[in-house]
Formats: C-alpha cells, structure tokens, sequence
C-alpha cells in the first residue's frame, strides 16, 4: 500500500511537470434532471370506490414499456428509444409511491417529460377505471334482459299449458320461471349498485411536481448508459433520487502554474492524495456480507443457521441434500434451522401468541438468487422427518422453480404429492397464476394458508424477493414467522438493511437470517458416526476420489523424478 502511494505521487509530479500551459477551459454544455413524484393513497375514504394500483411493480412496467412513453415521445418530439435512454422510475414499497425522472439539456423538455409521464399514467388508469365501470354496467344490464326473457318465456309456456288443461302439471316452468325472477332481482341489484358506487377513483395524487436541477455531464452520461442498458426502474427505499442529481460544479477550471518545479510539488501532493484515497477506497467500497459477525453486527438480526457451499457438481443439480445426504454438513444446518424455527414456536406458545392449527413459515431474499427456494425445499425435508405434515406453497408465482427440488404432480388449485414422504406442495394457487393479476394471487395464497391451518403441522411459502416485489408485504398478515436467506458474499448490506427495515415497518420482524454459502461452517463432517454408516457414502466416495487423484498425481511425481534422477 505505501509502495502504491509513493508510486501515485511521484507519477503525478512527473505528469504535472511536464504538462505545457493549459488554454482556456471550454465552456461545458449543461444538463438537467426533473422528477414527478406520485403518491398512492390506498386507504382512501369511506364508500368511496377505488381502482386497484397497490401493485407499483406494474405501474412502473406500464411508465417504462407500450402505450405511455410511445405517447410522452410523440408529445416531446423524441423517439421512443431516446427516451427510454434519460428516464427511469423508482419505486418506493416502503411509502407506497413513484417518482419518474428525465434528464436533458433544458429545464424546459425535462420538466415536461417528467410531468408528460405522470398524466399519462393517471390517464391510462383512469381510462382503464371508466372502461371496467362501463363493462359490468353492460353486463348486468345483459342478465336483465336474458332474465326477463327467461322469465316471459317460462311464463307463456304456463298460460298455454293451462289454457288447454287447467290441471296441467307446471310445476318445473314454475320453478324456472322463479328461478329467472330470483336472477333478475339479483341483476338489478347489481346494477343499482354499480351505478350507485360509481366509475372507480384512481388513489393516485402528485406529492411534488417536476422541478429541472442541473446535474454533472458524469451524471448525465451515467444515466444514459443505464437506460440504454435498460435499467429503468429502480426500487428503493430512503432518499429516491438517484446519484444523477449531484448539482454540477459552476467553478471555472484553474490554469495549471506556470514552471516545473511548481507544477511537480502540485503533482506530488495530488498524486499521493489521490493514492492514498484509492487504497482507503478499495478497503471500503466491499460492503457485502461474508461472515455471521457481519450479519449480526449491520442488520442486528440473529443467523439461525449457516449453509455450506454447494460443490461444483450440486450447484447445476434440484435435488434434495436433506434427503440424498441426510447427515452431510449441509443438511445439519438445514436441521438447525429447523429447530430454531421449533424453539421461536415454542417461546410464541408460552406467551400465548400462537393460534391453533399449522406453525406458516413465510421464506424470502432481498433480491433474486439468495438461496431461498433451495432452503425451503430442505427444510420441508427437515420438518417431515419428525412425522410432521408439511404443505410447502409456491408463493413467488413469477419464478416458480420450488417443483423443481421436491417433485412429484404439479396440478394447479391442488394438494400435490411430492417425492419427499410427508411433504405435500401446493404450485398454482390459481388455474394460472402467470395470467392473473398480482393481487388475485395474493388473496387466494391468503385464503389457501388459512384453510389449510388445520390440516397440516406445517406451512412452509417460498415467497418473491422482498425488495423487488410486493408479494411477500401482503402475506405477512397470515404468517407467523418470516425468516430471510442472504448469500454470503453476495448480498450487500445496504439491501439486508432495507429488506429487514421494511419487513419491520409491516409489522412482521424477521425472526432471524440463514445466511446461505457460508465457508466459516466447521469442517468436522463425520465427526460424531462410525465407520460404514451408509449415510456416509456419498461424502466417502468423494474422499476416496480426492485421494484417489492425489495418489496418482504423487506417483506421477515420483517417477518423474526418478527418471530425472536417471538421466
């Protein structure tokens, strides 16, 4: 490190006195960013109708994809490429609101944009809204006229029958008749009521209109690459602007000082700042989570359990490793999870805060690729072994993959079997849930936990990340416990802080953290079983194998030298 500063200033007095008189500084271009910022309100007044936009996810799609930016680049003159390369949303779950930004070269464009985005939006669902207000005005005044038809035709069938035989035996036509009467009432009830609730309320208001800050040509570039990556919504939670909204420097640039010597001293004390800030710099900028101390000590959260690495060869494999290895060091952890979940149930019944019916454990990440599924899946493994029935549910609808470990049937809207005895799986709450609405998902997951309470020992959901998705905020209202899987060297500890603060703020702490390829777990594999224990051997022929290869390759050795030795 001190060789990297001394290097870095002696660099810089070399560049520094040779540089020749720098000209005038070129009068830099300036940028702008303007944000809208859009709050939901989804608690609303009292018999007051509203359209569902409780899902930010989706409105951020429809900000950033199809019909409303093609319309803001029509108005602003632009193309929809160009646009979608300087604006972006960012999320806030936490707040329940939006804040759509655009950057340019005037206050004026930008302003416009950012405001453009925000009208179209309440545009688009309040349309959306006076379009499903006129579709089920139509069809209950639809089962109006089928149901008096019905009822005018069972009618005439009756006076006919009678005309001819007043003893005639009517009695079916009167039921049915009674029976489209009895429809008829109900759909004009449901139209009185329809027309009474009125078109629905978008709960969408503006909480700050767009305001242009000019912003660094670094910034500016910046948010170009990113939207040209496609990297347009953002979910955050704290401040929501973004980096891009550092204000620009208005100082002109100092001329270099005239003479060599002058320049070199300048040089050396930058150059050695600049080293030494580079090494303070790379100490810091890793912030991501390795070791259980880390966990405990940022996120204040107990680790339940530490899961060693998969090898190599497991990490392309579904299986289960509490069921193909069930005394490995992997699944000893899985087993330690399981019993600290036992304890946490056991102190919830001492103080009287459990319910009768299934322990629901809700398993979620901060973000994609922590672990989740895999953890779930042997811990329902782990769960069965004491004879317990366990329902294990496929709550994170866009990435289903939890089939994929525990096996068996896969029918939608049904209690599947599963290749692990004692484990049960639940796949599609829904006929299918990739074509229903986040929310219909949602309540029926709901609906599902609470009927299944009394069936079941217990009910294990593999929910969405937390921090990329709503979905796991809406299950906490039925869980009893919430535990979240964070990948050792992997997840920051930026977004294990906010996935713990906003599990926090819906009133469901987690209970504590499996922190997921963890190299600080014991190596002790086969400490406590005996020779020839057949649970062993999976991990035993690896062994063999590495000592196998380490056999050959020593032999290989050995003649090599002594052939060296010969010549």
């Amino acid at each position: 490190m001190a060789l990297l500063a001394v290097v870095g200033a002696i660099l810089g007095a070399a560049s520094s006195a040779m540089a020749t008189d720098a000209g005038p500084a070129p009068v830099p271009q300036p940028h702008y960013q303007a944000c809208h910022s859009l709050l939901v309100d989804s608690a609303g007044s009292a018999g007051v109708v509203q359209w569902n936009v409780r899902n930010l996810a989706q409105l951020a799609q429809r900000l950033t994809q199809g019909e409303i930016p093609a319309s803001v680049a029509a108005t602003a003159g632009v193309s929809t490429a160009d646009l979608s390369a300087r604006s972006w949303v960012v999320v806030r779950n936490d707040i329940q609101s939006l804040t759509v930004c655009d950057v340019g070269n005037t206050r004026t464009d930008v302003e416009q944009v950012a405001d453009l985005f925000a009208v179209g939006l309440l545009d688009f669902l309040n349309n959306e809204a006076a379009a499903f207000q006129t579709s089920r005005i139509s069809n209950a005044e639809a089962r109006i006229s089928d149901a008096q038809a019905c009822r005018d035709q069972a009618q005439s069938q009756i006076d006919e029958m009678q005309a001819i035989d007043p003893l005639a035996d009517v009695l079916a036509l009167e039921q049915q008749a009674a029976a489209c009467r009895l429809e008829l009432n109900q759909a004009n009830s449901d139209l009185i009521s329809f027309k009474s609730d009125g078109t629905p309320t978008v709960p969408i208001d503006t909480l700050q209109y767009a305001q242009a800050t000019q912003i660094t040509e670094s910034a500016y570039k910046a948010r170009l690459r990113a939207g040209a990556a496609g990297a347009n919504v953002i979910v955050g939670v704290g401040d929501s602007t973004s980096a891009a909204t550092a204000p620009a420097s208005r100082s002109s640039r100092t001329p270099i000082p005239d003479g060599p010597a002058t320049r070199g001293a300048l040089g050396f004390g930058a150059g050695m700042g600049a080293a030494l800030a580079f090494v303070m710099f790379t100490e810091r900028l890793d912030s991501r989570l390795r070791s259980k101390e880390d966990v405990e000590s940022i996120i204040d959260l107990p680790v339940l359990a530490e899961i060693p690495p998969l090898s190599r060869s497991e990490r392309g494999r579904t299986n289960i490793i509490c069921v193909d290895e069930p005394r490995s060091r992997s699944a000893e952890a899985f087993r330690a999870l399981r019993s600290a979940i036992d304890y946490a149930n056991v102190i919830e019944e001492s103080r009287g805060n459990m319910g009768d019916g299934a322990h629901v454990v809700l398993l979620t990440s901060p973000a994609p690729g922590e672990g989740k599924t895999t953890t779930l899946a042997n811990l329902a493994a782990t769960m069965a072994e004491g004879d317990r029935r366990v329902l294990a549910v496929n709550c994170d609808f866009r990435r289903p993959r939890l089939h994929r470990y525990l096996g068996g049937d896969t029918q939608p809207r049904a209690v599947n079997v599963t290749d692990v005895p004692g484990v049960q799986l639940v796949t599609q709450v829904t006929l299918d849930d990739s074509a229903a609405s986040p929310s219909e998902v949602v309540w029926a997951q709901r609906e599902l936990v609470e009927r299944a309470r009394s069936r079941f020992d217990v009910i294990l959901l593999d929910s969405a990340p937390v921090l990329t998705t709503n979905d796991a905020s809406d299950l906490l209202p039925v869980v009893d416990h919430v535990v979240l899987a964070i990948r050792s060297g992997q997840t920051s500890a930026e977004a294990a802080s906010r996935a713990a603060e906003l599990l926090e703020r819906r009133g469901k702490s987690p209970l504590g953290v499996v922190l997921v390829g963890t190299r600080d777990v014991p190596s002790s594999a086969e400490y406590y079983y005996e020779d020839g224990d057949p649970y062993l051997e999976p991990t035993r022929r690896r062994g063999r194998r590495r000592a196998e290869r380490n056999d050959g390759s020593s032999r290989r050795a050995a003649s090599a030298a002594g052939v060296m030795a010969e010549s």
